[in-house]
C-alpha cells in the first residue's frame, strides 16, 4: 500500500512550459519530445510514465542541464525554477546506483562528500555522525559495515538506499528519481518507496519520479503525466502479460545438470578475515529442454547461483555436474548496454562467439542473418553498434550472441528487469519461441515470479542462500508454504 497523499502545497518548485527536444542528425532536426508542460510544487508527487524511447529520461536530463550535445532545446527558458528557501536545490536518485557510485572509494567517504556540500560541521566526527544518522533514516541498522564497505560488498537495495541518503543529506527542494525501483524485487519497492517518500516529506521536497511502471507508480504519485513517443497523451494501457503455452511435461527427460549440495562463501579481510555464506546446501535440477526458474528478493543468492554454473565462481563445495563434457552454457546478463563490447559492431559481436567453435563456415553472413531473424532483428543490425540500438533490441542482440554457438543451457539473469512491459513481454515470448525451436534448457533467474511463471514449469524459491521451497509453477501458485513466496505473490 501507498503512503496516504497530503494535500499538495501551492508554492511551486519548477515549471514546464513548452519543453521540446531535437536529436540533430547531419542538417535534420528530429523531434524526440514535443512541448511538455507541467508543474510542481513542494510536497507534490508527480510519476512520469511511458514505455522506453517515450521521452522520459530525456526530460530528467534537460532539467539537470546534461542533455547530451546533439540534443538541443528549442526555445529560450522553457525550464523556470521558482526561488524558495531551500535555494532549488535539485537532488537526482539514478536507476543503477552501482553504476553511479564510484567502485574505488567507500560508501562512508563517498557519503561524506554529500556532507561537505551543505554541512557546516568542522569536525571529522560530527560529519561521521550525520553520516550514521541518515544511513538509519534509510534502514541501514548495520552502520560501521556499510559505512567502511565498497559498493560491490553491499547488495542492490542497500545500495539504492544509500543513493537515496546522499540525495536527501542536501535538503533539497526537489527530487528527480529515475526507475529507482527497477531492479529490486516486488517487496523491496515497497520499502524503498515508502522511504523515499516519507524522507521527502519530512523536508517538504518536491518528487517527480520515472517509471514504466504504471500500475506500481499510481499508488505513490498526486498526478501521473503519460509519454507516448515523446507527446503527453491521456493514458497509456498497461500491457497485461499472457502466461505462455506451458511445454507438457515429461519425468522421462534426460537431466542436463545437477547440482548437489551447494555451498558458496566469499571470504572478507586478510589478517583475520570473515567468511559470509551467500549459498548454502544447494540442491537443484535441470532436465534437457526445462525452463527452471529461481525467484527470491535481493541478495538471497540468486546471482551467485548463476556464477557459479557458469564457471565464474571457482571456489565452492558440493557438486554442479553436467550429463557430458560438451555441454556449453551461456549466460545473459542484467544490462546488454554494458555485457555488449561498444567498439564492436553486432557482425563482430556474433563473430567473436562463433570463432570459439572452430567452423568457418558459420561465420558466413548468411548463417548471420539467420541467427537475427530468430530473434526478430534484420539484416541492417549487423552493421550497428550498440549505443544505436533501443534496450529491447540490445537484449535480442545478447540472446543471438548467447544462443548462436548452440548451448546446452541459457541462464538469464534478470534479464528483463530494465525493460518496460511491452519490452519484457516481447522477450518472453521470444524466448519461448526459440526454446520451442531448438529444445534448449533454460534457467530463469529473477525476482518477477510474474515473469517466471509464465515461462517456467519447475520453481526454487531462494532466501538468505537457502531453498525455502521449491515446487511445478502452478502448485507453487496456488499452495505457497514460505512466508518470502506469499509476500512475493501477494505483489503480484
Amino acid at each position: 500500500m501507498g503512503l496516504n497523499v497530503k494535500d499538495v502545497a501551492v508554492s511551486p518548485i519548477l515549471t514546464i512550459d513548452n519543453l521540446s527536444i531535437y536529436h540533430k542528425i547531419d542538417k535534420e532536426d528530429i523531434p524526440l519530445l514535443n512541448q511538455l508542460s507541467f508543474t510542481i510544487s513542494k510536497n507534490e508527487r508527480i510519476g512520469l510514465v511511458g514505455h522506453s524511447g517515450s521521452g522520459k529520461s530525456i526530460t530528467m536530463k534537460a532539467i539537470l542541464d546534461i542533455l547530451p550535445e546533439n540534443l538541443f532545446i528549442s526555445q529560450n527558458n522553457p525550464i523556470h525554477f521558482h526561488k524558495d528557501e531551500h535555494k532549488n536545490v535539485v537532488s537526482f536518485i539514478p536507476q543503477n546506483a552501482q553504476l553511479n557510485l564510484n567502485p574505488l572509494i567507500t560508501i562512508g567517504n563517498q557519503l561524506l562528500e554529500s556532507v561537505d556540500l551543505v554541512s557546516k560541521l568542522s569536525t571529522k566526527k560530527g560529519k561521521y555522525d550525520q553520516c550514521k544518522e541518515w544511513l538509519k533514516k534509510v534502514g541501514l541498522n548495520d552502520v560501521k559495515r556499510i559505512f567502511d564497505s565498497y559498493p560491490h560488498e553491499l547488495s542492490g537495495g542497500q545500495l539504492q538506499r544509500i543513493t537515496i541518503a546522499m540525495a536527501l543529506i542536501q535538503k533539497p527542494s526537489l527530487i528527480l528519481a529515475d526507475e529507482p525501483t527497477t531492479a529490486l524485487d516486488p517487496i523491496l519497492q515497497q520499502q524503498v518507496l515508502t522511504l523515499l517518500f516519507t524522507l521527502a516529506d519530512s523536508i517538504k521536497a518536491g518528487v517527480l519520479i520515472i517509471s514504466h511502471d504504471v500500475h506500481l507508480i499510481s499508488k505513490w504519485t498526486n498526478t501521473l503525466i503519460y509519454l507516448d513517443k515523446g507527446k503527453k497523451v491521456d493514458f497509456i494501457p498497461p500491457y497485461q502479460l499472457k502466461p505462455a503455452e506451458q511445454i507438457k511435461e515429461d519425468d522421462s527427460k534426460e537431466i542436463l545438470l545437477s547440482i548437489k549440495n551447494l555451498t558458496v562463501k566469499y571470504k572478507k579481510g586478510w589478517l583475520r578475515p570473515t567468511f559470509f555464506t551467500a549459498l548454502s546446501n544447494i540442491s537443484l535440477t535441470i532436465k534437457k529442454g526445462e525452463s527452471v526458474g529461481v525467484i527470491g528478493i535481493s541478495g538471497s543468492g540468486k546471482s551467485t547461483l548463476a556464477k557459479s554454473i557458469c564457471g565464474l565462481i571457482p571456489h565452492y563445495e558440493g557438486n554442479i555436474v553436467f550429463n557430458n563434457q560438451q555441454n556449453r552454457v551461456q549466460m545473459i546478463f542484467q544490462n546488454p548496454l554494458f555485457s555488449l563490447n561498444p567498439k564492436f559492431r553486432l557482425v563482430d559481436t556474433l563473430n567473436s562467439s562463433l570463432k570459439t567453435l572452430k567452423n568457418k563456415s558459420l561465420l558466413a553472413r548468411k548463417n548471420l542473418i539467420e541467427m537475427l531473424d530468430l530473434v526478430g532483428l534484420d539484416e541492417s543490425f549487423l552493421s550497428k553498434f550498440p549505443h544505436e540500438c533501443s534496450g529491447g533490441e540490445q537484449q535480442r542482440i545478447a540472446i543471438a550472441r548467447a544462443i548462436c554457438v548452440n548451448p546446452s543451457l541459457l541462464i538469464l539473469d534478470e534479464s528483463l528487469a530494465s525493460l518496460d512491459i511491452e519490452r519484457q513481454v516481447s522477450i518472453v515470448n521470444l524466448l519461448t519461441e526459440i526454446r520451442s525451436k531448438t529444445n534448449i534448457s533454460m534457467l530463469f533467474i529473477s525476482h518477477d515470479i510474474n515473469m517466471v511463471m509464465a515461462v517456467c514449469e519447475y520453481i526454487y524459491v531462494l532466501s538468505s542462500g537457502n531453498v525455502v521451497e521449491s515446487g511445478k509453477t502452478k502448485e507453487l501458485r496456488k499452495y505457497p508454504k514460505s512466508e518470502i513466496t506469499k509476500r512475493l505473490l501477494s505483489h503480484l
